[in-house]
């Protein structure tokens, strides 16, 4: 005997029906197109029944058949109210058609979604890491892009007009494919010329920037994703001009943090309770975060001379804050493993401070 909760046999897969679903809304559609197109898909009659009464059927062949559902249907309610149903036993794939299905009509029948027009641009689609592989394909295609293209994303935020210049600073180096805005920060899509980092001769004064490393386009969302990163460590540019200093934190790349960017993924609330992050912050508001920026070139040089050397004071001005430091920290920066410490701490107070970052 058959089971009645078999699938439809000759249905598509279950991956099917999901991009099927995806393609019309990226494509734009209405609902008596939908039913058409999804009754086509499966060969089964498919229909949509309002609270009213109303809606829309269609047999496999796009035929105009009566909103009831038919006896033997298997039908899902639909958050707008009412009903949608298909000619087919009930199933897993029936059951994830219906879903789909409901999903779409609502997203159809609330927001009106008629073409293009309304679908998201392609380059926040392509960024989104939770984007379907239909979508990330559609939204490759819509910029010009090949799976295998190289590619690395920008993220920027500051006056209007700098931000403006500094990426078309960008683009006289790399091609600009698209640029869109988030969180009031300017995100730019390139078309990477190579691997390497991206060289540019300055970022305007009071523009905070980063890039993240290049990836093939089929997963532009990580170079997003390794530039968020980044652009949490940086800092707003001091000059216009540079070369800048490694502790100014100015056009940071993604591609380096390595394994720092793992101190992205915390939580705020589990960086403040860090005792040395608590230290930090006191030294900062009693003394001015320029005080921090002598700690990290201390942490990341082995000399007094050469951190001195990094923030343009004397060295003598370093051995002051380190020993300031140290009183405020309850330990040596010269034991073991101290100066280490220190750094990671540094970076946890610039994600602190940041709070949620891009």
């Amino acid at each position: 005997m058959d089971d009645p909760r078999s699938d439809p046999p000759g249905w598509p897969t279950e991956s099917a029906i999901t991009a099927f679903f995806d393609g019309q809304l990226l494509q734009g559609t209405s609902l008596e197109r939908l039913i058409e197109q999804a009754a086509a898909l499966v060969s089964s009659a498919v229909g949509r029944r309002r609270a009213d009464g109303r809606g829309a059927a269609r047999d496999a062949r796009g035929g105009a058949l009566s909103v009831v559902a038919p006896d033997g249907a298997t039908a899902s309610s639909v958050a707008t109210g009412g009903l949608v149903w298909v000619d087919a036993k009930p199933g897993l794939l029936a059951a994830h058609f219906l879903d789909r299905l409901a999903l779409t009509v609502t997203v159809v029948e609330r927001w009106g979604i008629s073409g293009a027009s309304s679908i998201s641009p392609p380059i926040d689609l392509l960024l989104d890491p939770s984007s379907s592989e239909v979508a990330q394909g559609w939204a490759r295609k819509q910029l010009g892009l090949t799976a295998g293209a190289l590619v690395r994303v920008a993220i920027c935020s500051g006056q209007a007009d700098r931000v403006d210049g500094f990426v078309a600073t960008l683009g006289d180096i790399e091609r600009v494919i698209a640029r869109t805005t988030r969180r009031d920060k300017t995100v730019v899509l390139l078309a990477a010329a190579d691997v390497g980092p991206v060289a540019v001769p300055g970022v305007p004064t009071g523009v905070r920037a980063a890039h993240g490393r290049v990836v093939e386009a089929d997963h532009a969302s990580t170079a997003y994703l390794t530039a968020r990163d980044a652009y949490r460590f940086a800092r707003p540019s001091l000059h216009d001009r540079g070369p800048y200093q490694p502790v100014a934190g100015v056009w940071l790349d993604g591609g380096r943090l390595s394994g720092l960017a793992a101190l992205c993924r915390l939580d705020r609330t589990d960086i403040e309770i860090v005792p040395d992050v608590k230290s930090l912050a006191t030294l900062a508001e009693q003394h001015g975060e320029h005080v921090l920026q002598m700690l990290e070139a201390y942490a990341t040089t082995d000399s007094l001379r050469k951190a001195a050397a990094q923030v343009h004071v004397h060295h003598n001005s370093v051995t002051y804050w380190v020993q300031k430091a140290e009183a405020e920290l309850g330990y040596s920066l010269t034991e073991p493993y101290r100066r280490a410490q220190l750094f990671i701490c540094l970076c946890l107070y610039r994600l602190w401070q940041d709070d949620g970052g891009e």
